[in-house]
C-alpha cells in the first residue's frame, strides 16, 4: 500500500492517460520500463472534463498486468453517493487500495452531477474504511489509502488551506499537488502546509508541457506562469523538471510525474529522480 511505502522512503508516481480507443497493449508496453522505477501509477478520470475510459477499469488492467500499484482518481462531478460506494467496493474486490478524490472540472463533454465534492468523497471512503455505509449500515471495513489534491498555484491560498483542513479531517493522509513551476514560491506554501498538517504526506507534481502552444492552453488549469512558458522550447524540459525536483527533494515525500503522453521523456526524468533519491 502507498501509505506504507511513504513511511519507508520518498516515492515516485507516474500519471497514465487511458487511451481513448482500445490500445491497452501499446500502453502496457510503454509502462514496462517503469516497473523498477515508480512506486505507483495514477489513473485520472476524464481529465479536463474530456472523455476517457473508466479510471478504475484501467487501474485494474495496469495493476494486474504490470504489478505496479495504481491510484485511480475518483471525480465527484459525475458520482452519486451510492455510485461511489459501489465503485469503492469494486476497487476492494479488485485489490485496489489507493484512491485519490477530487471534485473535478466542469465537463467539456456531457453534464456533471456535482452532487458531491472531494471532501464528501473522502468522508464516504473514510466511513467505509471504518465499516459504515452512507445508509449507516454495518459492512466489512474496506482497507483504503485516501489521497487528495492540493493546488499551491491558486490566488486564494487561504481557501485552499481551509479545504485541506477538511480533507485531513475526513481521512486524507496523502496530498498530490498540482504541477510545480515556481519551486521557491511553492516551498513557502509548503512550509505553511507542514505547520498545519505535520502528519500529511506531500507528493509534488512535475508536468511536461512539450510546447508553448500546449502550455498556453493549460495555463488557466495549471497556474503556469508566463515566464515558464517562455523557456519551454528553449531548453531541455527534462532538465528543467529535474532541477525543480532537486530543489524540492528534501522538503517533499515524493514526486508525481505527468508525461502528457510522452512516456520516453518521462522515463528519463523518472530514472534521474530515482538515482537522486
Amino acid at each position: 500500500m502507498l501509505r506504507d511505502k511513504l513511511y519507508q522512503k520518498k516515492i515516485i508516481t507516474l500519471e497514465v492517460l487511458a487511451p481513448l480507443i482500445t490500445e491497452k497493449e501499446t500502453l502496457l508496453q510503454k509502462l514496462e520500463p517503469f516497473k523498477d522505477y515508480v512506486d505507483a501509477v495514477n489513473v485520472p478520470s476524464n481529465p479536463l472534463g474530456k472523455l476517457r475510459p473508466d479510471a478504475l477499469s484501467y487501474a485494474h488492467i495496469i495493476q494486474e498486468r504490470t504489478c505496479i500499484e495504481t491510484i485511480p482518481h475518483f471525480v465527484a462531478r459525475s458520482l452519486t453517493s451510492l455510485g461511489f460506494e459501489s465503485q469503492l467496493l469494486g476497487a476492494a474486490a479488485l485489490g485496489i487500495v489507493n484512491i485519490l478524490c477530487v471534485t473535478g472540472d466542469r465537463p467539456v463533454e456531457g453534464r456533471g452531477v456535482f452532487e458531491l465534492n472531494a471532501i464528501r468523497l473522502l468522508e464516504i471512503a473514510k466511513n467505509l474504511a471504518a465499516g459504515v455505509s452512507t445508509s449507516r449500515g454495518a459492512i466489512r471495513p474496506v482497507n483504503l489509502c485516501l489521497c487528495a489534491g492540493f493546488n499551491p498555484n491558486v490566488p486564494n491560498l487561504q481557501g485552499e488551506f481551509a479545504k485541506a483542513v477538511e480533507k485531513c479531517r475526513h481521512g486524507a493522509g496523502v496530498f498530490f499537488t498540482q504541477p510545480i513551476f515556481r519551486p521557491a514560491a511553492f516551498l513557502k506554501v509548503l512550509e505553511e502546509f507542514r505547520r498545519r498538517h505535520s502528519e500529511a504526506k506531500v507528493i509534488a507534481g512535475l508536468s511536461f508541457l512539450h510546447t508553448k502552444k500546449r502550455a498556453f492552453s493549460l495555463m488557466k488549469f495549471m497556474g503556469i506562469p508566463y515566464e515558464y512558458v517562455e523557456i519551454i522550447e528553449d531548453g531541455d524540459e527534462t532538465e528543467i523538471l529535474y532541477a525543480t525536483a532537486k530543489e524540492l527533494k528534501d522538503h517533499v515525500d515524493g514526486f508525481y510525474v505527468i508525461p502528457i503522453a510522452d512516456y520516453s521523456s518521462a522515463f528519463k526524468l523518472v530514472e534521474k529522480i530515482r538515482r537522486m533519491l
